[in-house]
């Protein structure tokens, strides 16, 4: 019995003595430096690159097989810079050898120091590795081993084992000539110890992150638990923190930290799946939670989550970044903001859904989707409880707007600062609501707005069912879809407090009572300027129980007397006008409101008159003719007025009106009074006169006298 077992043994130790001696036959009559230009020849063959191996190439055996590279390069692919793509000051790998006996990896260390990667983009969008990634490797499997039906399985190994990875002084430098972008990674340093298939690594990674053209620098610190399966079909990264340090050249800049951690990030392969739970991102003041979900990695990902913005300061924020804070109007704007919704996007297209943002005090609720990055296609559904818009423009502006301007003409005024190329790509489809908006000075409650945009057509429909006791509606239409854009313009008023309209608008002119009016614009032009020079329309507008502050219209008539039975007490000591009624028609053309047809009626005055207004300067420049009302209109009569009209003329500006009456007028009529009340009383001396003068001058002469004096 114990024979057969020597005859064993003996074999044994014969083929382990066979395989020592080969080994150590490699090691001391093989140098691996006469390899050199073979393996060389074999990168240029299959990556059309060159290998320089600077260094000595050193084996090592038992109980490990080893091999050092020292200094190396490889060169960047044609057409790229001239620099090269990697370089290397030092490597070393160390396998044990009789594990290999059971088809066991076991790689004792790797070891990398001095690594430098220049990745790149050109201006064709050619990036400089992509024809590293496509070498089949199996092309190289020997044409037996290929041709055996009993070939093993690539992901037969049944272990592959670790014992450490260190990575040390690496650097990545990353160039986008298309994008004209730089970015820099420096001082990588990389450490896992003890990796083993199914089995948790740690892993920590430092390095410095610079960008050319940022003044910031962020020191980076990347740890995780590492699970990676058998077959490299699932991955798991557990306990991952990352941490950065933001800091710029100024040392009396104070730095940024970020934080991100994540309990469990699982990557399933098969699957096509992406999982994160419980990511935590803290910047500052900052925290963001979310929970994300991805599928189909490969060619077009699908992601969906939920997202958690807490409450921060904005203003702060900014102004830890350098970012310019405005002035704003309001010094509380900006101040306290956050965020949640649930995101759903691909590799073209990004939605919002059961969108809640707050800023300051406002609420914010709805839906945003960019339908498609490269054509941009926006729909929007928004309603809020309240938005002050005035609050956060800057204080600059915000008397410089104290001209009564629309919602919409302050729409189609924003339009022309968009640059035209990106309005003619733009589509939108939204619908916002806002419970009480304020813009402009103006208060608008139960505000719509619907906005709609495409191929270089844009359409805005506003209403505001509360506006000043009344009500207000537009249509604005802007066409960039010739050279010469084209713009119409549609809004109307219906039973607007004139008062608080004007008070809110900041105009020093004061006026009550309520006024229904109706705008139509229309003008074309590439910029602004041209657009507000060339300016077209019409503007109709009418009040009811008015009063116009400022002049007494009944007094000044009372002052030069007029009549006496003109007189109206309760107007005699007030310093204004009241009509029961105010309209007009006018026309507008470069910048000047041209009203042919204004109309007013007080209690004693039928008014008539035309003029002017500029919209540049506020001028007006209007002339009226008022006539006495001697009988009111009843149903079966007409209003009856008096023949002499009065003339007055309304000049200054908006703000400082002036008011005057042509005196010579009402005095010519008031003499024409006395003159035919003197007729009147001397009657029958008036004809003796005319008589004697016919007698002694001639028949004709009594007759021009009788016309003077009124006698027909």
């Amino acid at each position: 019995m114990l024979k057969p077992v020597k005859i064993i043994l003996f074999v044994f130790a014969a083929l382990l003595l066979l395989i020592v001696l080969a080994v150590f036959t490699a090691y001391f009559f093989i140098d691996p430096n006469s390899y050199k230009p073979e393996i060389s020849v074999l990168v240029k063959e299959k990556t059309g690159r060159d290998l320089v191996l600077t260094g000595d190439l050193k084996l090592s055996v038992f109980p490990w097989l080893g091999i050092s590279t020292g200094p190396m390069s490889l060169s960047n692919k044609i057409g790229f810079q001239d620099q090269m793509f990697a370089t290397l000051e030092d490597g070393d790998i160390k396998l044990n050898l009789l594990p290999l006996l059971s088809k066991r990896i076991d790689v004792s260390r790797v070891d990398i120091k001095g690594l430098v990667l220049n990745l790149e983009k050109n201006a064709q969008g050619e990036i400089n590795w992509d024809n590293l990634t496509a070498i089949n490797i199996t092309e190289q499997a020997a044409p037996a081993i290929i041709a055996n039906n009993n070939q093993p399985d690539l992901n037969s190994l049944a272990i592959l084992a670790v014992g450490g990875i260190a990575i040390e002084n690496a650097q990545i430098n990353w160039r986008d000539q298309q994008a004209n972008k730089q970015l820099y990674v420096k001082d990588i340093n990389l450490k896992a110890d003890s990796f083993a298939f199914n089995k948790p690594v740690v892993l920590e990674l430092t390095g410095l992150l610079i960008k050319p053209d940022s003044a910031y620098k962020a020191a980076i610190k990347f740890n995780t638990q590492l699970i990676v399966t058998e077959k490299l079909e699932s991955f798991i990264f557990n306990n991952n923190d990352f941490q950065a340090a933001l800091t710029t050249e100024n040392p009396a800049d104070k730095p940024f930290a970020v934080t991100l951690a994540a309990p469990n990030v699982a990557l399933d392969k098969p699957a096509q799946s992406l999982k994160v739970s419980g990511l935590k991102l803290v910047a500052d003041d900052i925290v963001v939670s979310a929970d994300l979900s991805a599928t189909t990695l490969d060619d077009h990902y699908a992601l969906k989550g939920s997202v958690i913005l807490s409450t921060f300061n904005p203003r702060e924020l900014m102004s830890k970044f350098g970012i310019k804070v405005f002035d704003l109007a309001d010094k509380q704007a900006l101040t306290q903001t956050s965020l949640h919704f649930n995101v759903s996007a691909t590799d073209n297209s990004l939605d919002l859904q059961d969108l809640n943002l707050s800023i300051d005090n406002a609420q914010i609720n709805g839906s945003v989707g960019l339908l498609n990055f490269v054509e941009p296609a926006i729909a929007i559904n928004l309603t809020a409880d309240h938005l002050d818009v005035d609050s956060y423009l800057p204080s600059a502006t915000k008397h410089a707007l104290s001209k009564l301007f629309s919602p919409l003409v302050a729409m189609s005024l924003a339009t022309y600062s968009i640059p035209t190329n990106l309005l003619s790509r733009l589509a939108i489809d939204g619908q916002i609501n806002v419970a009480s908006l304020k813009l402009n000075g103006l208060a608008l409650n139960d505000y719509q707005l619907d906005l709609n945009a495409s191929k270089g057509l844009i359409k805005a429909r506003q209403s505001a069912k509360g506006f000043y006791q009344g009500a207000y509606s537009g249509n604005l239409s802007v066409d960039i879809r010739n050279p010469q854009a084209l713009l119409a313009l549609e809004e109307k008023i219906t039973h607007v407090n004139v008062e608080s309209l004007l008070k809110d608008s900041k105009s020093k002119f004061q006026m009550t009572g309520l006024v229904d009016a109706s705008l139509h614009l229309k003008s074309q032009g590439q910029t602004l300027d041209e657009l507000k020079s060339a300016v077209t329309g019409d503007i109709h507008f009418s009040f009811k129980d008015t009063e116009i502050k400022g002049f007494n219209l009944q007094a000044m008539l009372d002052r030069v007397h007029v009549s006496s039975d003109a007189i109206d007490p309760a107007q005699a000591n007030h310093d204004l006008t009241r009509f029961s009624s105010l309209s007009g028609n006018s026309v507008l053309a470069n910048g000047i409101i041209n009203s042919q047809e204004l109309v007013a009626t007080t209690a004693k005055l039928h008014i008539k008159g035309k003029g002017s207004f500029d919209l540049n300067t506020e001028k007006l420049d209007y002339k009226l003719q008022a006539q006495l009302i001697k009988a009111a209109a009843t149903a079966t009569s007409p209003e009856q007025l008096y023949d002499a009209p009065i003339s007055m003329a309304v000049t200054g500006s908006l703000s400082q009106p002036n008011y005057t009456l042509d005196v010579s007028a009402l005095l010519t009529e008031k003499n024409k009074a006395k003159i035919a009340d003197f007729v009147e009383k001397n009657k029958d001396k008036i004809d003796s006169i005319v008589n004697k003068i016919d007698q002694k001058i001639g028949p004709g002469v009594g007759n021009l006298l009788k016309g003077l004096f009124g006698k027909h």
